[in-house]
């Protein structure tokens, strides 16, 4: 079975040297985070930040999410999420791709797979306490293009959001999730071809089927949200084991991992009291 990998990390959520979030340091969890993605996983074809690059959408946070990745050798892929700023984004990271209308929107093809990299980030305009996620008509044109390319094709497709268009279960995130979730699924049945999605904005691994199409929803390589399903304060947070993302494109397939980083063990043995009758 012929592979390709791709790392997905997400909610960083960058903040100014010395401010931390629940007691976090999101430049020390990214690092560490990003850090053990390459070095277990050299043979990646790519990196995405799927969104929430920062907090706050600063200049100085997008500078401190450079300096990390400055020097990695694998491509990486910039997503926007509703806590960035996407006119600073692409000034700090100048060679980001936008499309034809200025979002940052990207397509990629790995054997017979098609990845989507989505601005679902609402605006313009730009609204900062706007945590909703929009996908407007400039960019469904965008995607059902991409889609129907997939279709003659015959290519999977791994659609990469950073808000899931469907509901998971928690009463406040599930308010701001992308609000066109019926556009959503309008444009997917045109197109006729089912997609899985790889999301983030939850700060949880979740994973489901919404109308047929599968989605993985990643952790935050910083705080996360905890299992309160009936809470609608959005500013729940823990400090349970922080992720990433690894996802294998087969020729079968797309298949979705998360990786605790810090607690992941480097040497494991084996265990023969694990196997049965022993």
């Amino acid at each position: 079975m012929s592979m390709v990998k791709i790392l997905a990390l997400t909610d960083i959520h960058m903040k100014a040297a010395g401010r931390t979030i629940i007691g976090l340091d999101p430049y020390e969890n990214f690092k560490r985070g990003f850090n053990h993605a390459v070095s277990r996983h050299p043979d990646a074809k790519r990196i995405i930040l799927m969104g929430d690059l920062t907090n706050s959408g600063t200049m100085n946070e997008y500078t401190r999410v450079a300096e990390i990745i400055a020097d990695c050798q694998i491509p990486i892929t910039l997503m926007c999420g509703n806590h960035d700023q996407r006119n600073n984004l692409t000034a700090a990271f100048p060679n980001t791709p936008t499309d034809n209308n200025g979002f940052v929107q990207d397509a990629f093809i790995y054997g017979n797979t098609r990845v989507l990299t989505t601005d679902t980030q609402f605006g313009p305009p730009f609204l900062s306490y706007a945590h909703l996620g929009q996908y407007c008509e400039k960019r469904f044109a965008w995607l059902l293009d991409q889609l129907q390319q997939a279709k003659l094709a015959r290519q999977s497709v791994a659609l990469f959001a950073h808000h899931p268009p469907m509901k998971v279960g928690f009463k406040g995130m599930d308010q701001i999730r992308m609000r066109d979730d019926k556009r959503m699924l309008e444009t997917l049945t045109t197109a006729g071809v089912p997609v899985h999605f790889l999301c983030g904005h939850i700060h949880r691994t979740i994973s489901g089927s919404w109308h047929g199409h599968g989605f993985t929803v990643f952790k935050s390589t910083c705080h996360q949200m905890p299992l309160a399903f009936e809470n609608p304060d959005l500013s729940l947070s823990t400090a349970e084991p922080a992720a990433y993302g690894v996802i294998l494109l087969t020729n079968e397939g797309i298949i979705a991992h998360s990786e605790d980083f810090d607690i992941a063990e480097d040497d494991v043995q084996p265990a023969t009291e694990a196997m049965p009758n022993t």
